[in-house]
């Protein structure tokens, strides 16, 4: 999928706990997995769609209603940014999932035995996304685009005192904004000096997941790619 249908689909994704009845249509199960596939062969990962999944009957999933789908969010344990990647990648999922009018949810609080969990003895399960048609809409924001939809930092916040920056870093912000993270913390902070921009983010549990989704909505934005891990420096496309 191209980059400017994500980017146009993260002022429309909403994150969606309460789902109708309603399975997937064979075609869209078929684009998303044809590109798990291939996001798999570019990061290592090994991410893939799972149907009738139970592993959403835990305590820590109570609010989820009607969850007949997933995407595992996984990969080799001993990868040593497989945080990171996983929030990437599988932000890049869920950006193609809204494009094709499906609703989604990250979720870290699941049932690290069930069933459906089907991972070898060198995999990590990291987190899961439930997907599939919400009862709001189908997860679809209507609101207008650039204007967040829930509470957010402001840019100047994620941006820690830079009160200078170019245009396009600050338009680029705004898709920060819309970014999803483990209790809406958005701890991600950029700095901007002598021309530079990077972005850090403190360790933790699911910060690093964070990181990652952040990273993409910022590259999806203003053209570019940041390194690996944390600091990180970008680099604009030219």
């Amino acid at each position: 999928m191209y980059d400017k249908d994500l980017y146009d689909a993260i002022w429309r994704r909403t994150s969606v706990r309460k789902y109708l009845d309603k399975r997937i249509e064979e075609k869209k199960i078929e684009l998303l997995e044809k590109s798990i596939s291939e996001l798999n062969e570019i990061s290592g990962l090994t991410m893939e769609f799972v149907e009738n999944f139970d592993s959403f009957k835990s305590i820590l999933t109570i609010n989820f209603k009607n969850v007949r789908s997933a995407i595992v969010v996984k990969g080799k344990t001993n990868d040593p940014d497989l945080k990171e990647k996983c929030g990437y990648y599988g932000e890049r999922v869920v950006l193609e999932a809204t494009y094709h009018g499906l609703g989604t949810c990250w979720v870290a609080g699941f049932n690290k035995r069930s069933k459906s969990l089907d991972t070898k003895d060198d995999e990590t399960v990291v987190c899961v996304i439930s997907i599939g048609y919400g009862e709001e809409g189908m997860g679809i924001s209507t609101k207008v685009p650039n204007a967040p939809h829930r509470k957010t930092k402001s840019i100047s916040e994620f941006l820690g005192g830079n009160k200078e920056v170019p245009e396009w870093i600050e338009s680029a912000m705004k898709a920060v904004q819309f970014a999803p993270t483990a209790m809406n913390s958005q701890k991600a902070r950029f700095s901007y000096s002598d021309g530079k921009l990077s972005v850090h983010i403190p360790e933790g549990n699911l910060t690093m997941i964070d990181l990652g989704i952040t990273k993409l909505h910022f590259e999806l934005a203003a053209g570019g790619k940041f390194s690996m891990g944390t600091p990180a420096e970008f680099k604009k496309s030219q």
